[in-house]
């Protein structure tokens, strides 16, 4: 990489990278936090942790708070400012953890019972019993103890955990928990459906739109054999490339499955650029987004 690549991926705007990744960020004065993370002030290029005596710039802060390698980190800061487009996209509170550490899904406490999960997925989100049951009974699919959360588990190429994508089961001022747990394995998303040489991989903007697209395709008697699911938890291309190189051959084909916005076509756009040979998938013109069709294709049954 030269040298001017580096450095413009050094003076990369935190704030603005952060919003097209959906991070919930806060103004407080000249400095930007994110979401119940009040010992993480950002401003510009340049970020601070108090509580850790940490701080640096934007390739820094990439490699510090979402475990990517230098490499990986101006490669999506540089690539990301580009090319996108502000978007505000879903509100959300990402959870506080004093200490910053490589995930541990053994330090988690799950709940013994689901009852606000399943409320949450089927009854608020219209997603049949039997998609959620089955994820559920894979171990992908859990309930925080304490907080009620969806905790939807990212497995490596082993089945490993090295991951969660955390969607909040209960709303609060109109803005529901959504985030990424902290250590989470930079590359990886939640994921389903064939792991291993899948014929096609096909990439989500979250957990809920993945399982909303599944239940649609067995509505309509649509097979996903020799498919594998991956949420982005956003619009994020390193995942796109990790999980293609993790889990793909050379015969894999990659198929965009994102929501019907200005964003997603941008992002569309970079995908094609980066994989000729990639598959668009949307939601039917009418819809914004796979659940959102979902649900309204339930109400007219």
């Amino acid at each position: 990489m030269t040298n001017d690549i580096v450095r413009q991926a050094r003076q990369t705007d935190l704030v603005q990278w952060l919003r097209m990744n959906s991070e919930p960020l806060k103004q407080a004065g000249r400095w930007w936090y994110i979401e119940n993370h009040d010992s993480l002030r950002i401003q510009g290029n340049k970020w601070f942790h108090n509580s850790q005596g940490k701080g640096g710039n934007s390739i820094d802060f990439l490699v510090y708070y979402y475990n990517m390698t230098p490499k990986q980190a101006i490669i999506e800061l540089t690539q990301s400012t580009c090319e996108y487009k502000f978007k505000e996209k879903r509100c959300g509170v990402k959870e506080k953890n004093g200490k910053e550490s490589r995930f541990d899904f053994t330090s988690m406490v799950m709940d013994s019972e689901y009852r606000r999960v399943l409320a949450y997925l089927i009854k608020s989100r219209g997603i049949p019993s039997d998609v959620v049951m089955s994820e559920i009974e894979s171990k992908h699919l859990y309930q925080e103890k304490g907080t009620a959360n969806a905790i939807f588990a990212i497995l490596d190429e082993t089945g490993t955990i090295v991951g969660a994508e955390v969607s909040g089961t209960i709303s609060y001022k109109n803005a529901r928990y959504k985030s990424i747990k902290t250590g989470s394995l930079s590359g990886y998303g939640y994921n389903t459906g064939q792991r291993q040489n899948p014929c096609y991989i096909l990439f989500f903007e979250s957990a809920i739109d993945l399982l909303s697209f599944k239940a649609i395709s067995i509505s309509r008697s649509k097979s996903l054999n020799g498919c594998m699911l991956v949420s982005m938890a956003g619009l994020k291309p390193f995942v796109i490339e990790k999980t293609l190189q993790t889990f793909g051959s050379l015969d894999t084909i990659p198929v965009i499955c994102v929501d019907n916005d200005t964003a997603a076509d941008i992002f569309i756009t970079r995908c094609l650029r980066d994989y000729p040979n990639a598959l668009v998938r949307h939601p039917d013109c009418e819809y914004k987004d796979w659940n959102d069709q979902l649900c309204k294709i339930s109400l007219n049954m």
